[in-house]
């Protein structure tokens, strides 16, 4: 894992690299000159209160699951999840099941209950991304500043829409789809994995993955009865997701240009196209995406544009690879 991680993150640095020079290197350090430093920290801090804000979703969740668990200890699981989901190309499709591992080794949490948490966790703090990024394309096309620059983009948003969406409804209104599904992929690695071992004849039987379904089920039926806490968690999602969005606002203001909030959660909202490039956390394709978007809708220079996605990069992203690693560095050594 360690290697992967590392190739990663070589690969995305010779993206971001390749971008840089394709826009000017001279005219991105030029604009980086006559930033303004404390201006450049308010963006810092907004991504430290994004952070905490999603991390708040999951100790909502979590500890409705389970009110014994320490808040400290949820922090510590959160911030290992952010990392391994940022450091590792795709991470986003393997990162759930491995922390609910996580939960469930020190027998503090059912497996099925700490993967029912998080997924709902996670699924709560990525809808804010549809919320504003829609709010904000309704007020940019009333305003006719839409064009056809960023037609093939927004045309991918709508359809990987409709994709969560689509799933999402598949996995909550029709289990029945989702159990035969699983227990098919069980059956088939039961046989495979039989022809080695016989360890994990019990565990990949159907009626014990039956038995984890139906306590996954039962826990996300827990929280989704919960209409307070869904209506705190939700508040905390959007409030997350807007100071998200701030460091792009505030990234264009300390280089001394002005966006307007509606481009500014466009973009961002847009970025998480970038996330299809296989590198850490989408490295090199957000940061494209995003500078498309500024220079399309917010009409900046393409150099001008690169930087603030940059200054956006470093307060969000880079900032929790920082945070995040430091967390599963003292996770990871706590126990073998």
């Amino acid at each position: 894992m360690k290697r992967r991680i590392a190739l990663g993150f070589v690969f995305a640095v010779a993206l971001l690299a390749l971008l840089v020079r394709a826009v000017g290197s001279q005219d991105i350090v030029a604009e980086l000159s006559k930033a303004n430093l404390r201006l450049l920290g308010l963006g810092v801090l907004s991504g430290l209160l994004a952070l905490t804000f999603r991390g708040l979703v999951w100790d909502r969740f979590v500890s409705l699951v389970d009110d014994t668990m320490p808040r400290s200890r949820i922090a510590g699981i959160f911030l290992t999840a952010m990392f391994v989901k940022y450091a590792t190309p795709y991470g986003q499709l393997a990162t759930e099941p491995f922390v609910a591992y996580l939960v469930s080794r020190d027998g503090e949490m059912a497996y099925e209950d700490g993967l029912a948490s998080i997924i709902s966790a996670d699924l709560l703090n990525y809808i804010p991304y549809y919320t504003f990024g829609f709010l904000a394309l309704g007020m940019i096309a009333a305003g006719g500043a839409i064009g056809t620059g960023m037609s093939t983009q927004l045309a991918a948003f709508g359809v990987l829409f409709v994709v969560v969406a689509s799933l999402v409804f598949v996995g909550v209104r029709r289990p029945i789809v989702v159990y035969r599904l699983v227990l098919g992929i069980a059956g088939v690695g039961r046989r495979i994995v039989g022809r080695f071992t016989d360890r994990f004849d019990q565990q990949l039987s159907a009626g014990a993955v039956r038995s984890r379904l139906d306590g996954f089920y039962t826990t996300v039926e827990t929280i989704t009865a919960d209409k307070r806490t869904l209506v705190i968690a939700s508040v905390y999602a959007h409030l997350g997701m807007a100071f998200l969005m701030l460091p792009v606002y505030i990234g264009a203001i300390a280089l001394g240009y002005h966006l307007t909030l509606p481009v500014v959660a466009i973009v961002v909202a847009l970025g998480k196209l970038g996330s299809v490039v296989p590198s850490p956390g989408g490295t090199g394709g957000v940061e494209a995406v995003v500078t498309a978007g500024l220079t399309t809708l917010g009409s900046l220079e393409p150099a001008a544009a690169l930087t603030v996605a940059l200054i956006y990069r470093l307060s969000t992203y880079w900032l929790t690879i920082g945070i995040g690693g430091i967390s599963a560095a003292g996770l990871f050594v706590r126990k073998p």
